[in-house]
């Protein structure tokens, strides 16, 4: 094809395009205004943060869609996520959502099942990148060196890491952790010279609240290995403590006060 042919096709589109982004920008600023009523937290444990200059990594469990929307609309720092890369681009998003809806969502016919993803796509990748994403992978090893210097980057500019490592998100307390994620300690510490603070951070639904712990600073006398399970197992640990503490206890009280009604 020309490319005077490939200039008019260009133009013709242009209008569409612009309407395409109109009704995104229209549906992303509804669902916020919408989504904040319910995904509203309060914010605790910021008396946990040390250093203002210091470089922050915040994990945090996902809790489905809430662990998100709740950071996105309550954190109170600026901050960039870590999305896997096949929520970053329409060609991989069909399948990953594909799989996520089909699972979830097994009473639903087919055909709507494909409609919805055809539909939400769209939103989902435009979403994702006014998020200002950073895209992380699975399975490539290499494309995940971009990400340790785009993230290094970040943290050199004062703005925070948020990761939501969990494999399998739940509803009730702290899934099993995606690993790979602590070698950004050993990164940032390469390339400045600076020692990151991973902090734990645990979103309750129904207490409305984020839990920031005391963090874990990475040391780089350590062994590695030893300091990747210490790592992990703190932060893992910490919020599954959170969980029963904050969560459990409030469900205890909650079914004791049910308890001496029915009596």
């Amino acid at each position: 094809m020309s490319k005077k042919k490939n200039f008019v096709i260009k133009v013709l589109c242009f209008p569409l395009v612009l309407i395409k982004y109109f009704f995104l920008y229209l549906i992303y600023y509804l669902i916020i205004i919408f989504s904040f009523p319910f995904t509203r937290c309060k914010v605790k444990g910021k008396e946990n943060l040390k250093k203002q200059d210091e470089a922050r990594v915040f994990i945090c469990n996902h809790y489905e869609i809430y662990g998100p929307l709740a950071v996105y609309l309550n954190f109170p720092y600026k901050f960039r996520p870590w999305i896997i890369d096949k929520m970053m681009n329409e060609e991989d998003i069909e399948k990953q959502m594909g799989l996520m809806i089909y699972n979830n969502y097994k009473h639903v016919p087919k055909f709507i099942k494909k409609i919805i993803i055809k539909c939400v796509k769209s939103l989902v990748v435009f979403v994702m990148h006014r998020a200002k994403g950073i895209s992380v992978s699975r399975e490539d090893i290499r494309a995940n060196l971009v990400t340790m210097k785009i993230s290094s980057e970040t943290l050199e500019k004062k703005q925070a890491i948020v990761i939501f490592p969990e494999l399998w998100y739940k509803k009730e307390g702290v899934g099993e952790f995606q690993t790979g994620f602590e070698h950004i300690g050993k990164f940032h510490y390469q390339k400045t010279g600076k020692r990151i603070s991973f902090y734990p951070m645990f979103i309750s639904k129904r207490n409305k609240a984020m839990y920031i712990g005391n963090p874990l600073v990475f040391d780089p006398e350590k062994e590695a290995n030893l300091q990747k399970k210490e790592i992990i197992n703190y932060l893992h640990d910490t919020m599954v403590l959170q969980y029963e503490t904050e969560e459990f206890s409030k469900l205890k009280k909650k079914n004791k006060k049910s308890y001496k009604k029915a009596q």
